[in-house]
This record gives structure tokens, sequence and C-alpha cells, in this order.
């Protein structure tokens, strides 16, 4: 793994688990609270970055586009199932000799650089949203 992958994937890592400290300790009603006009909820979010993971690196789809969650999915396979998508992508990305790397994002031909940075791009824009959902319900600021 090149420096720069080195750079980009602890980028998505820190990312990830911030994602990730939005979701711990919240309820399984909390977590599909929506505080906001669009009804985007913290459950809703790490449902569709699953599937986000798994659109841009070309892995098995987990989760859905939808960032509506049925409510027979637990917050603990929400969580399972973002992990295993993260954990497929680094498989991935472990592997790669560089950014150059060709990888099937979305259904065509991509590299890891442009996947990684979509990727970034997403989870960064969707832990805000999380950041401020999880404020809005209980106070929890931070990363």
């Amino acid at each position: 793994m090149t420096p720069e992958v080195e750079h980009l994937h602890a980028t998505l890592e820190s990312l990830r688990a911030g994602v990730l400290r939005k979701l711990a300790g919240l309820t399984e009603e909390d977590a599909r609270r929506s505080t906001v006009g669009s009804g985007t909820n913290v459950a809703g979010l790490v449902q569709h970055l699953t599937f986000a993971e798994s659109a841009w690196f070309g892995t098995p789809a987990r989760g859905r586009r939808s960032m509506t969650v049925d409510p027979s999915v637990p917050l603990s396979e929400l969580r399972a199932d973002y992990r295993a998508a993260c954990a497929a992508t680094n498989a991935i990305i472990e592997a790669a000799a560089g950014g150059d790397t060709p990888v099937t994002s979305k259904g065509r031909p991509g590299t890891l650089r442009t996947a990684l940075l979509a990727v970034i791009a997403e989870t960064a824009r969707h832990a805000g949203h999380a950041d401020i959902i999880r404020e809005q319900i209980d106070g929890a600021t931070g990363r």
C-alpha cells in the first residue's frame, strides 16, 4: 500500500468510527428518530453508508440505498452489516498496489483512488448529518 492510499484509508477509518460513535448508546427508537424535515435519522444514515461502501467498491451489496430502515432490522444488524461492508472494502484497499489499482465502482471500471475519495466524501457528509441529529436527540456532540 502506498503512502497516499494509507493516508486515504486512515481518513476513511476515522470517519467510519465517528459514524459508529453517533450510533452508540442510542435506543432503537432514538436511532430511528428524525429531528429534521427530510426524515433522515442515524440508523438510516448507517444503512445508506453500508450500501455506499458496497456500491463504490463492488462488493456484495449490503444495506439499502434508502435511508428508511425497516422496523424489523435491529441496530445490532445495522452495525454488523456496516462493519462487514467496511471489512470487505478494507480487504480491497489492503490488497491494492496503489491509487491507480482498478476496482469496479457502481458497476463500472474505476480506480481505488476514485472509489476511496467518493466514499470519504459520502461518509464525511453523512457523519456530519449524524452528528447534528445526535446532538438534537440527546445533546451528544463531538467526533
